[in-house]
This record gives structure tokens, C-alpha cells and sequence, in this order.
């Protein structure tokens, strides 16, 4: 076991575990108002980034392990599932009574769904799109329900706020992405796609206006909505043109194969003849 904590990657990994440890018990002890919501959030956003860059050290370090992905998974369902589900329950939800725990419930439920089925298609290598992945990251989905509480008790403190039902019908929205097969972009072909390094530049020059311009929330904020709205839209382009190349391959290869049924056929017409 003393291996495992001397890898590198696995300390990312726990250093991830921890903000968002930390942030679950500053809800439990705090008063839930503006400031502590706000911290915890931003406590489960320096956790993505941890998680982000445990798999780059994996990579560097070449310290890949089965262990180490176990352990990430299970930081991914607290960190980015159960965390976020708590926050956003503390914020508003607990207003709906057993109906906010049964969405905050289905938030953790379709987390711990995508992460096992990202687990399985990875041992068995069943999804294929490129720069894509299979609905949208655990990461992605609790940064994104993350940043609308932090926004909301920031920069839009006194300005803004959304109904108990409006933030369920999000959290809701948000767990059906994850577990739903449209293809979210994760950036991983930026070296080969120069309109993805394109999208990539134009996003994160809104972010940094907004983070400037704005308040530095609005750098997750804008990013958050770019992200779910453009990515959707994209998702679902690459998802139709991918059903109808994946066709289009089909029925050349039952036509080849008809043609080669049809050869071999008058081949034996001409040897019985």
C-alpha cells in the first residue's frame, strides 16, 4: 500500500478528495449563507483542477496504475457528485423538501452511472469519437453546477435568483447529460483540429473578458454556459453526422459483399457449365 501513496498521480488525486472533503464540512458546520457557499464551491473547483492534471502527471511520470484509476473514480463521485449534490441541496434545494433530496439524489445517482459506464467502455474500448466523450465529464457537470451557485451568491448576489424549481430542473438537466451517449468535446485532438483550437482560443477569450470585465466568477460562469450550450449544440451536429457516416459504411460493405456473393455465384455457374 506504501507504494501507492508514494505515486505522484495518486496525490493529485487525494489533493482532490480534499477540497471537496473540505468544502462538504464547511457546509456542515457553517451557517449556509453567501460567503461559506462561495467557498465551498471554489474548493470544489480547485478539486476538478487537481483531477485534471493527476492523469497529465500519470502520463509524465509514466506512474499509470489500476489503483490509481479506482481511486480516481471514487474521488470523481465525492469531488464532483455528492459534493455538489450537498451544495446545491444547502443552497436552494432543501426548499423542496423530499422532492430536492430525491434531485439532489439523481445528481450523485447518474455521477456514479457515468463514471462506470466511462470505466467499462474504457476497459472495452467502446466509444470511439475522438475528442469527444460519452455525455458530459463528471468534472464538467459538478464545475458547472458549482460555478451557478458561486456566480449566484457572488456577482449576482441581490440581483439574481433563480427559483428552487428552476435550480432542480437544472441539477436535473445536468445529471441527464451525464449519462445521456451525446459526444461533449474534451479537447483531446487540439493538436490535430484546428477549428476545435479555434472554438478552444474563442471561448477562453470570453472568459478572461468576463473575469476582467465582470467579476473573476465569470471566468467559470461564461465558461460553464459556453460549454454546456455550444457543447450540446455541437454534440449533437457530431452525433447525427456520425449515425449517418456509420450508415453510409454499412450499406457499403452489405453492397461489396452482395457484389462479392453475386461473383462467386456466376463462378460456379461457369464451373458447372
Amino acid at each position: 500500500m506504501i507504494r501507492h501513496f508514494l505515486n505522484p498521480p495518486n496525490w493529485f488525486t487525494s489533493a482532490s478528495l480534499f477540497c471537496s472533503t473540505y468544502a462538504m464540512a464547511l457546509l456542515i458546520t457553517g451557517d449556509g449563507g453567501s460567503a461559506v457557499l462561495s467557498k465551498a464551491c471554489v474548493l470544489v473547483i480547485f478539486g476538478g483542477v487537481f483531477d485534471l492534471l493527476d492523469g497529465r502527471v500519470a502520463r509524465l511520470t509514466g506512474r499509470f496504475s489500476e489503483f490509481g484509476l479506482q481511486l480516481d473514480t471514487i474521488a470523481d463521485v465525492v469531488g464532483f457528485g455528492v459534493a455538489p449534490a450537498l451544495i446545491v441541496y444547502t443552497w436552494c434545494l432543501q426548499d423542496l423538501g423530499m422532492m430536492g433530496a430525491l434531485v439532489a439524489f439523481w445528481y450523485v445517482l447518474a455521477t456514479a452511472f457515468r463514471l462506470a459506464r466511462f470505466n467499462v467502455a474504457k476497459a472495452e474500448e467502446g466509444w470511439g469519437l475522438r475528442g469527444h466523450s460519452q455525455g458530459v465529464t463528471s468534472t464538467m457537470a459538478g464545475g458547472s453546477l458549482v460555478t451557478l451557485v458561486w456566480v449566484c451568491n457572488d456577482y449576482l448576489l441581490g440581483v439574481f435568483a433563480p427559483s428552487a424549481l428552476t435550480v432542480a430542473a437544472i441539477v436535473a438537466f445536468v445529471g441527464l447529460l451525464m449519462v445521456t451517449s451525446i459526444p461533449f468535446r474534451n479537447f483531446r485532438d487540439l493538436r490535430d483540429n484546428k477549428i476545435a483550437r479555434r472554438w478552444m482560443a474563442l471561448a477562453l477569450a470570453s472568459c478572461l473578458i468576463g473575469a476582467v470585465a465582470l467579476d473573476i466568477s465569470m471566468w467559470w460562469g461564461i465558461g460553464a454556459v459556453l460549454y454546456l450550450t455550444l457543447g450540446l449544440a455541437d454534440g449533437i451536429v457530431v452525433a447525427i453526422h456520425h449515425r449517418r457516416l456509420s450508415k453510409a459504411l454499412l450499406l457499403d460493405e452489405i453492397e461489396e459483399a452482395l457484389t462479392e456473393g453475386v461473383g462467386d455465384d456466376r463462378t460456379d455457374e461457369v464451373l458447372i457449365d
